[in-house]
C-alpha cells in the first residue's frame, strides 16, 4: 500500500463556528443545577485517559515532550475544577486543555444545539489588521467607545499581542498561525461566560496621531446582534459546489469540502461534480485558466484531490510529479481506534465504494489487529519502494493549456492542505490567503466524555517523513487583499494574474 494515498478521515473539524451562539451548549444546560466542579473533573480526567489510550503522540519518540504536555493540561484543568461553579468554567477549561496541544486535530465539540452562553462586550469589537488590532465594529449610539479604525495599544498595562495570546490563543491553540489570528481575532473584546479571562477595565487606543484611554463598560450583547456583527467581520465564505465556465472560457470549480462520508452533503455533491469534470476534460485542459476554489474547505478525505489531479493532468503527469511518499504511517493500535477503522470498512463495503478504497481499509484493520494482539503501540504502514527506473524517456507533456490556480483561505486544513500539496506539485499556483496548518497527527475519530455534554476529537495515526512540516501552512504566490467572499472581485483579480 502507498500510505501517501490513504485518507480515511471524514470529519471537518478545524474551522470553528462563526457565531458565539454556536460555541456553547443550550441555555437549558446552563440554567439547570449541576455540580460543574465534578463535571469538569470527570470530563478532564476522561479526556486525559483517551489521549493516553489512543493518541499516536504518547509513544512518539520524535515528540518526547508530548506525555508531559498531556499531564500538564490535566493538572491545570483539575486546578480549575476545584473552583469551577458554572458551565462557563467547565467549557472554557476543557477548551484550554485541548488548545494546549497546538493541534487542530485535537478538539472538543459540544453535543447540544441551542442558545449560547450569555456574552458580554464593551460596545466594540476589534480584528487583527496586519500587526495591529483595530476597532472594526462598534455601538454607534455609545460615544464613550473608541472610534472605528482606532488601534489598540494595551489594556490594564498588557500589550495588545499578549492580550490576544492569553485571551484567545490559550483557548484556541496554534496562535502562531496567521490563519488562527485571522479567524478568531474578533474574540478579544467578547466574553462568553469565560471566568478564566477577567474583563479588562481600561484600554489605550491610538487614533489620528493621539493616544487616549477608554474605561470599558461591559454589558450583555444579544446573540442576534453579535452574530450579525461577527458575520460581517468574518471572511469565511463557503461557495456552493459547482463547475462554471466564465465568459472568457476559463473554468471555476468550487470545492468547499472534501468530506468522504457516503451520504454526506459533500459526498453527494462531489460524485456528480467530478463526473461532470471528467466529461469536460478536454474543455478543462484547453481553458485559458482553471481555478480550483477551496474557500471554506476544512478537509475530509484526500482521495478527492487525487481524482481531480487525474482528471486535469492525467495518470502519466500525476505519476511523474507526485511528491515522494511519506516514509511511513504509524497507526496507534488502541481498541477504540481499531473499531473506528473497522466501521469505515463496513460502511464503505455496504455503500459499494471502490475496491481500492475498501482494500486500504481492510489492510489497515488487519495490520492494526495483528499489532494490537502483539502488544505493539503502532502498526507501521511502510511506503512502497518504487520500482527501479529504466532508461529515462521523454518527460510527459503538460496537458493543461493555461495556468491552474488553487484559491485558498485561512479555513483550509487537513485534506484541503493535502490537496494544495498535491496540486502545487502538479504545477498549480496557490493564490488567495495563507492556509491553516496541521500536525503530523492525522485521521480523527470522536469519543464522548462522561458528562454527555461534549465529545473529544482525537487523531489515530502519525505521518513519518511528510515533506510539509509540522504545523506549517501553505502560503500563496499571489495574495488577495480584498474580502474573500467577494466572488466578482476575485474573478476580476484572477484575470490580472500572470
Amino acid at each position: 500500500m502507498n500510505p501517501s494515498r490513504v485518507a480515511l478521515a471524514v470529519l471537518t473539524l478545524l474551522a470553528a463556528p462563526a457565531a458565539a451562539a454556536q460555541e456553547s451548549p443550550g441555555a437549558s444546560w446552563i440554567d439547570q443545577p449541576r455540580d460543574w466542579s465534578e463535571t469538569l473533573r470527570a470530563d478532564a480526567t476522561a479526556l486525559h485517559a483517551a489521549i493516553i489510550d489512543s493518541h499516536p503522540g504518547v509513544h512518539d519518540s520524535l515528540n518526547p515532550e508530548f506525555r508531559a504536555r498531556v499531564d500538564a493540561g490535566l493538572a491545570v484543568a483539575l486546578e480549575r475544577a476545584a473552583v469551577t461553579t458554572d458551565a462557563g468554567g467547565w467549557w472554557w477549561a476543557l477548551r484550554a486543555f485541548t488548545a494546549s496541544f497546538d493541534d487542530g486535530h485535537v478538539q472538543i465539540n459540544l453535543k447540544a444545539q441551542g442558545a449560547g452562553f450569555p456574552t458580554r462586550w464593551p460596545g466594540f469589537l476589534t480584528v487583527r489588521d496586519g500587526a495591529e488590532h483595530v476597532v472594526a465594529s462598534r455601538d454607534e449610539t455609545d460615544a464613550s467607545v473608541p472610534p472605528a479604525g482606532a488601534r489598540l495599544v494595551d489594556c490594564d498595562g498588557v500589550p495588545a499581542d499578549r492580550l490576544a495570546a492569553e485571551r484567545i490563543g490559550a483557548f484556541r491553540g496554534r496562535w502562531f498561525l496567521e490563519s488562527q489570528q485571522a479567524l478568531f481575532s474578533d474574540w478579544l473584546f467578547m466574553n462568553a461566560s469565560n471566568p478564566w479571562t477577567p474583563e479588562m477595565r481600561s484600554c489605550r487606543f491610538s487614533h489620528g496621531g493621539e493616544t487616549e484611554t477608554y474605561a470599558l463598560n461591559w454589558r450583555r450583547i444579544e446573540p442576534a446582534d453579535l452574530s450579525g456583527r461577527r458575520n460581517t467581520l468574518a471572511q469565511r465564505p463557503r461557495p456552493e459546489f459547482g463547475l462554471r465556465v466564465l465568459d472568457d472560457g476559463a473554468v471555476w470549480m468550487s470545492l468547499p469540502s472534501f468530506n468522504g462520508a457516503p451520504g454526506s452533503d459533500a459526498h453527494t455533491a462531489l460524485v456528480p461534480l467530478l463526473a461532470d469534470a471528467a466529461d469536460r476534460q478536454a474543455a478543462l485542459r484547453s481553458a485559458p485558466r482553471v481555478v480550483l476554489d477551496l474557500r471554506g474547505n476544512g478537509g475530509g478525505s484526500s482521495h478527492w484531490s487525487r481524482e481531480i489531479a487525474l482528471i486535469l493532468w492525467g495518470e502519466e503527469w500525476v505519476r511523474a510529479h507526485t511528491p515522494p511518499p511519506v516514509e511511513a504511517i504509524e497507526w496507534r493500535t488502541s481498541d477504540a481506534n481499531l473499531a473506528v477503522v473497522q466501521g469505515y470498512l463496513d460502511e464503505w463495503t455496504a455503500a459499494g465504494e471502490s475496491a481500492e478504497r475498501i482494500g486500504w481499509a481492510r489492510e489497515i484493520v488487519e495490520g492494526m489487529t495483528a499489532a494490537r494482539a502483539a502488544g505493539l503501540p503502532y502498526w507501521r504502514d511502510a511506503a512502497e519502494v518504487p520500482p527501479a527506473a529504466g532508461e529515462p524517456g521523454a518527460p510527459p507533456a503538460q496537458p493543461m493549456a493555461g495556468p491552474v490556480y488553487v484559491l485558498t483561505d485561512p479555513v483550509c486544513s487537513s485534506a484541503c492542505l493535502d490537496a494544495v500539496d498535491l496540486w502545487k506539485a502538479m504545477g498549480a499556483v496557490q493564490i488567495g490567503r495563507e492556509t491553516s496548518a496541521d500536525t503530523v497527527y492525522m485521521d480523527v475519530r470522536e469519543e464522548a466524555l462522561p458528562s454527555g455534554l461534549a465529545g473529544l476529537v482525537i487523531p489515530m495515526k502519525v505521518w513519518r517523513g511528510r515533506p510539509r512540516g509540522n504545523n506549517e501552512p501553505q502560503r500563496p504566490a499571489h495574495v488577495f487583499a480584498g474580502p474573500m467572499g467577494d466572488a466578482a472581485a476575485l474573478e476580476a483579480w484572477v484575470r490580472t494574474l500572470p
